[in-house]
Parts: structure tokens; sequence; C-alpha cells
């Protein structure tokens, strides 16, 4: 039997359960945000700007490995919350554990990958001699909690379409609190250096990792592990339409790198500590909206599922009104007190270079968080429609094709202020585009029209 949070979902009052799915998913997301932020703290306080630039290089490998536990995390979800807005709790049940096989099986891959290879990979991700010293351990450090981090993810996510966003919000908060408390331990009081800030988020997600389990434990919902699983072109399917979620996380990743490689080309060092600033605050912006786009999946598809499209039409509207509100706010920030935000990862008067390029890209990058919001919403609407091929679309315009374009053409155009115009192009290219394809979906349009009839 369905349980009552997935009816709820469907029909209770809307505003209130947009904000109930939307604002702990927020409060999650932020507490997983804020570990990157922490650890950037930390380590560009207590170990050196140096060990920053590390903590970047190494940054564009985790987004890409947290990001396929999203890509298969986010389609499965739109499975299960279809199969249980139709009541089809043993299907639902059978997507369920083969995600779970599927993630564990990845993270653990790229974990044996990363510690015995660490050299090999951060020499690919453009550490040069002086940044090397930080990046290997750091890397052999992290990459041992790369399960925890993927299936912290990924179980909140489920648990949340299973009806119970609140354990989800506070097993990752947790953790995020834990994570500021070992940081502080392992390097300031401990002098651990760059590995104890690995060490401190890899044990916080392992906490919070075990907290979630207590929503199965408890019997708390619907979904649980089980030997029946069905068959597995389900797992490519939701990999397929999940894909666009991948691309969503590989644009800061994709940006990054080629950023770090310019930046270490022309000007060393301080080039990447400069940009480390800018895409932790861009990384930012990208998961508080992303929180929003998220927390669309179980909302849209089971209210698909149980054909209440007005219900659709106002979540929409909610979610892409909730993220303005995001991108303005960075915007306006960026706008009038640049130096503030930069100065909590920079000191100005120790790193004057460095501090001088963060606060030439802040002029120019800040547009970019009016439309990144917009974006993330057209393309995780999209998977939650079960549209993968435009959502893919969408995503890789944004975090693949038209950065990578933007990156290298600009700058023969406008030089040095070219390279910094290249995201908030992107993105703006992207929307139109995004906004055309929306318009033109044959699924958008039969909402709209049983919509009307329902009036």
């Amino acid at each position: 039997m369905i349980k009552n949070n997935d009816l709820e979902i469907a029909s209770g009052n809307i505003y209130k359960t947009f904000l109930k799915f939307s604002l702990p998913n927020m409060v999650g997301i932020m507490a997983m945000s804020s570990v990157t932020l922490v650890d950037a703290y930390f380590v560009s306080e207590y170990v050196s700007p140096v060990a920053l630039a590390a903590v970047n290089i190494i940054m564009p490998l985790i987004t890409i490995v947290f990001g396929i536990a999203i890509m298969l995390t986010i389609g499965a979800a739109v499975l299960v919350g279809t199969y249980l807005g139709e009541q089809k709790i043993v299907k639902a049940r059978a997507v369920f554990t083969k995600v779970m096989i599927s993630i564990s099986t990845i993270s653990l891959f790229f974990s044996v990958v990363c510690y015995f290879f660490s050299y090999e990979v951060a020499s690919f991700l453009h550490a040069n001699d002086e940044i090397m010293v930080y990046a290997k351990p750091y890397l052999e450090m992290v990459s041992l909690f790369f399960l925890f981090q993927a299936l912290e993810y990924s179980l909140s996510v489920m648990i949340r379409t299973d009806g119970n966003p609140y354990l989800a919000s506070v097993a990752v908060l947790t953790g995020a609190i834990l994570n500021f408390i070992l940081d502080y331990i392992f390097i300031v009081k401990m002098n651990m250096g760059i590995e104890g800030a690995a060490l401190g988020t890899g044990l916080s997600f392992m906490v919070s990792t075990f907290i979630l389990l207590f929503h199965f434990i408890l019997k708390k919902g619907n979904l649980k592990l089980t030997k029946y699983i069905g068959k597995w072109e389900e797992i490519f399917f939701a990999a397929y339409n999940g894909s666009s979620e991948l691309f969503s996380e590989a644009s800061v990743a994709i940006v990054a790198y080629i950023f770090n490689h310019i930046m270490v080309e022309s000007l060393g060092t301080y080039g990447v500590e400069a940009f480390a600033v800018i895409n932790i605050s861009l990384w930012t912006v990208n998961m508080l909206c992303y929180a929003i786009g998220d927390s669309l999946v179980p909302l849209i598809s089971i209210n698909y599922g149980a054909g209440q499209y007005n219900r659709i039409t106002k979540i929409l509207m909610l979610s892409r009104v909730s993220v303005l509100i995001i991108g303005g706010a960075a915007f306006l920030l960026f706008t009038f007190i640049p130096e503030i935000i930069i100065s909590t990862l920079l000191d100005g008067n120790v790193n004057k270079e460095a501090f001088a390029i963060a606060l030439a890209f802040a002029e120019y990058t800040k547009y970019a968080f009016l439309f990144i919001g917009l974006n993330i919403v057209f393309s995780s609407s999209f998977t939650a429609l079960q549209k993968p091929f435009h959502s893919i679309v969408v995503a890789a315009l944004r975090g693949l094709i038209l950065p990578v374009i933007c990156i290298f053409q600009l700058p023969y155009l406008l030089q040095e202020t070219g390279l910094y115009l290249a995201v908030p192009v992107a993105e703006f290219i992207t929307i139109l585009l995004a906004y055309y394809l929306w318009k033109n979906t044959k699924v958008i349009r039969d909402i709209n029209t049983n919509l009307v009839k329902c009036v």
C-alpha cells in the first residue's frame, strides 16, 4: 500500500508541499555546499593559499564523481516517483535497489583509481610542482570516502521522494556541522594540514550516511532493498534521463578545468588562487539553485503519474521565482560588496595579485548568477517529465559546448575581458534556447491542454 506522504505530494496544499520539499532540500544542499566552503576557509587560513589552489585543482574530479551519482539518482528518482504516484511499490523498490548497487560499484572504482594513481590524476588536472605538494595527499585522502559522499546524496534524494524530506536535511546538516568541527580539530589543533580537511569531510559524509539509513531501519516509507530487481534496462534509462544532471554538475567542473589550465599557463599559481574564489562562488549558487531543481523531481514526477497537471504548473512557477531570488541576491552581493566576499578566502594585503584578478573576474562573472537558476530549472523539469533529450541539450549547452566555445573565442574579440565573460554569455544563450525548447515540447503542450480541460 502506498503511504500518505506520497498522497500529500499529489493532493496537499501546493504552497505548503513545495516549501516542505524545497526548503529542507535547500538546507541540505547548502549544508553539502558548506563542506567545500568550510574546507576552503580552513585551508586558506591555516595551511596556505597554494593549498587552496590544490583544492580547486582537485574539485573538478570530485564534481564529476558526484555528478555521476546525481545522474543515476535523479534519473532513478523520476522512475521511483512515477511508480509511487501510480502505486506500483514493487517496481519502485526494484529501481531503488538497482541504483544503490550501481552507485556503490562506480564510487568504489573511482576510489581505487584515484588512491593508487593520485599523482597521475593530479597531473592530468594541471597541478604544477608547487600545487602537487598539496594536491596529491588531498586526493588520496578524499578518494577514500567517495562511496559515502555518493550514498549521502543518493539516499537523501530517495528519502525525500519517499516522503521524508526532514530526515534527509537533518542528516546532511549534521554532517556539515561535524565537518566544521572536525576541520577545526584536524587542521587548527592537530596541524594535519590539507589531509585533515579531506579526513574531516570524509568522516562527515560517513556519519550523514548512517543517519539516513534510519529511514529504512525504522521503515518510515515505501522504499527498501529487495531481492527482486527486475530488468537492468531501467538503470540505463535512468542514466540517460538523469544525464543532464551530470552535465549540470560537470558544467562547473569543465569550466574549472579549462580555467585552471589557462591560469596555470598564463598567470601561474596566483591565477589559480583567484579563480578558486570565483569558482567556489559559481559552484555555491549552482548548488543552491540545483536544490530547487532537485526538489522538482518528486514533486513533478509523482503529480505527473497521478495526472495532477494544475499542480505541476504551480510548482514550476514557484521554482522559477525561487531561483530568480537566489541568483538576484548573489548578483547584488557581487555588485556592492565583492571585496568583502573575496576577502573571506583571499587576504588582499598578502595576496594582492590574486585578489586583483579575483575582483576582475567578479565584475563580469556576476551576470551569470541571473541565468544559472532558470537554466537548471528548465533542465530538471525536462528530466522530471521524462524528456531526457531536451534536458541533455540544455545541460550540454551550458555545461560543455557554449562555455568551451566562449572561453576560447571571446578573448580574441575582447582580450582578457572575453575570458571573464565566458560563463555569463554561455548561460544567457542557453536560456534563450531552453525557452524555445520548452514552448515547443509536446508533453508541455499536453499538460496545458489537459489543464484547460480541467478548468
